[in-house]
C-alpha cells in the first residue's frame, strides 16, 4: 500500500510519497473565483500586486474555530484539491500531519472537505511527534511551529519507543507574515528617509520587496548587514539594513513564542529544542535559543514532516483504513530519515559577553553595585516606576552583583522578561541585555562602561 503524506502547515504546505517531497510551498493561493484554472494554486508571486485576488489567511481563519464563510471554504477546498489531489492516486492511503494550531473543530472540517474532494483521509498525526520520531530524538523535545499567521510550541516526550505530544501553546495573529511585514516597514521607512521613495505605495516595488525581504534578512543574519535596492522610476533606491535592525523589528512578534518555550521546557532538566530552518533565519533568534540553559538546538529541515508521514509502514496504514479517523498524538519511533543536525555558534553570536556595569533608565546610567531594586516602591537608589503602569509590583525584580557576575532575580507575580523571554526565577546578565517589566512594558538596557564588550 502506498502512503501519500501531507503536512497542513500554511508556511510550507508539503506533500510527499515514499519519503520524497512532491511539492512544498507556502499557503498563499489565488482566490479569484473568476479564474478557476488558478483558483487555489500558489500565488506568492502576485500576493502584493493583486492582494484582493490572493488569500493567505484561510488556514488561520479555520484554526480560530469560527464559522467559515463560503469564500473561505471555497479557497480551502480548492487548495486541498490542487495540492493533494494533483498527486493522489487510486489506492493511496492519505495520511495528514497537522500542526498544534489546528484543533478538533478545524480538523473535522478538513476531513469533510477532503472527502468531498474524493480524498478520503486514513489518519491524522501530530506533526511535532512525527518530527521527533523522524529525527530519532530522545527525552523531552520542545518543537517550534512557525506558521504564516501563528507561532506554536509543542512538548513531545519519547518513552518506550514512542514519541508522544504532552502539551502545546499557540500564539495567534502573529507568525512569519507579521515578521515579514515588520521588516518591509523597516525598509520602507529607511527608503523614505533616504530618497522620499515609499516602496509600499507602489504595487510592483512592494511585490519585489515582499519576495526579497526574507532572503535579505537571512543574509544579514550571517553577513551582519544587507543592501536592498529597488527601482523607483528614476535612479534605483538602495538602503543598507543591519542584522540588529532586523532583529529589533522582529522582536515584538517573537515574544509570545519565546514565552511559550519557557512555559513548556522542563525546569532545571535537559531538553532539546527543535526549530524550523525558516525560523532560524530570523536575525538574532539563534543565539537567544542557544543561550537557553540545559538545552541543545536541533534544526527541523523543510518538508521533513511530510516526508516522514509518507514513510509510515504499510501495516500502520492498513490498520487505520476503515477505522474511525483519529488524531494520533503518539507516533512509534521510525528509523531516522536523516541525522539530527545541531545548531552551532554562528556569525551573529558575540565572541565575548562582558558583565554589565550600569543600567540605563530615563537617560541616566545607574551603577550596578550590590543590589539594585526595580518596582513601584524600590529601596533608595533603585529604579522607581510609575504607579500608573500595569503589571508592575512594588518590588518587581532586583539586579544583584557578586564576584561571579550580575544576576536578575524576579520577585513579581506578573513576570519579568530578559531579551524577550520570561525569566524563570533568576538569570545571569551581560552587557547588551534588555529587561522588560510590565504590560505593554518598560525596558531597561544593560551596558558595560570601561569594559571591552565586543
Amino acid at each position: 500500500m502506498t502512503v501519500l503524506g501531507a503536512h497542513l502547515d500554511d508556511a510550507e504546505f508539503a506533500v510527499a510519497r515514499d519519503g520524497a517531497t512532491l511539492a512544498n510551498e507556502p499557503s498563499i493561493v489565488h482566490a479569484d473565483p473568476g479564474d478557476l484554472t488558478r483558483f487555489g494554486t500558489p500565488a506568492a508571486d502576485t500576493a502584493r500586486r493583486t492582494p484582493h485576488l490572493v488569500s493567505l489567511t484561510h488556514w488561520s481563519t479555520l484554526a480560530r474555530g469560527v464559522a467559515l464563510t463560503r469564500p473561505v471554504q471555497s479557497v480551502l477546498r480548492a487548495e486541498l484539491r490542487k495540492r493533494i489531489g494533483a498527486f493522489h492516486r487510486t489506492g493511496d492511503s492519505l495520511h495528514l500531519a497537522v500542526p498544534a494550531a489546528l484543533e478538533a473543530p478545524a480538523l473535522g472540517w478538513v476531513l469533510g472537505a477532503c472527502r468531498a474532494e474524493s480524498l478520503p483521509v486514513a489518519a491524522l498525526h501530530d506533526g511535532a511527534a512525527v518530527a521527533v520520531s523522524a529525527l530519532g530524538l530522545q527525552g523531552t523535545v520542545v518543537v517550534l511551529e512557525a506558521g504564516l499567521q501563528h507561532f506554536g510550541a509543542v512538548r513531545v516526550v519519547t518513552e518506550g519507543g514512542t514519541a508522544r505530544r504532552r502539551a502545546a501553546r499557540v500564539t495567534r495573529d502573529t507568525g512569519l507574515m507579521a515578521i515579514r511585514q515588520a521588516w518591509m516597514q523597516l525598509v520602507a521607512e529607511a527608503m523614505l528617509l533616504r530618497s522620499r521613495f515609499d516602496p509600499l505605495h507602489d504595487a510592483v516595488s512592494e511585490q519585489r520587496l515582499f519576495e526579497r525581504i526574507m532572503p535579505a534578512a537571512a543574509e544579514a543574519a550571517t553577513e551582519g548587514s544587507v543592501t536592498l535596492e529597488l527601482p523607483t522610476g528614476g535612479a534605483p533606491c538602495a538602503v543598507t539594513i543591519s542584522r540588529d535592525q532586523f532583529a529589533a523589528a522582529a522582536r515584538p512578534a517573537l515574544r509570545g513564542l519565546l514565552s511559550s518555550i519557557d512555559g513548556l521546557r522542563p525546569p532545571g532538566a535537559p531538553f532539546t529544542l527543535l526549530v524550523p530552518a525558516a525560523l532560524l533565519a530570523v536575525p538574532g533568534l539563534a543565539p537567544s535559543l542557544r543561550a537557553l540553559p540545559n538545552s541543545r538546538v536541533v534544526i527541523l529541515p523543510s518538508g521533513l514532516i511530510a516526508r516522514a508521514v509518507s514513510m509510515l509502514s504499510a501495516e500502520i496504514a492498513a490498520a487505520d483504513e476503515g477505522a474511525e479517523i483519529l488524531l494520533h498524538r503518539a507516533v512509534p519511533q521510525m528509523p531516522p530519515l536523516e541525522a539530527a543536525r545541531e545548531l552551532v555558534a554562528g556569525a551573529d553570536d558575540l565572541p565575548h559577553r562582558a558583565p554589565p556595569t550600569h543600567v540605563l533608565w530615563e537617560g541616566q546610567a545607574l551603577s550596578l553595585v550590590g543590589s539594585l531594586e526595580v518596582g513601584r516602591a524600590p529601596a533608595a537608589g533603585g529604579v522607581r516606576l510609575g504607579d500608573g503602569l500595569a503589571g508592575i509590583s512594588r518590588m518587581h525584580c532586583s539586579l544583584r552583583t557578586s564576584a561571579s557576575g550580575v544576576e536578575l532575580v524576579d520577585h513579581s507575580r506578573f513576570g519579568t522578561w530578559l531579551n524577550g523571554r520570561r525569566v524563570a526565577g533568576r538569570a545571569s546578565l551581560a552587557a547588551g541585555d534588555r529587561i522588560r517589566v510590565g504590560d505593554p512594558g518598560v525596558e531597561l538596557a544593560l551596558i558595560a562602561v570601561g569594559a571591552d564588550s565586543r
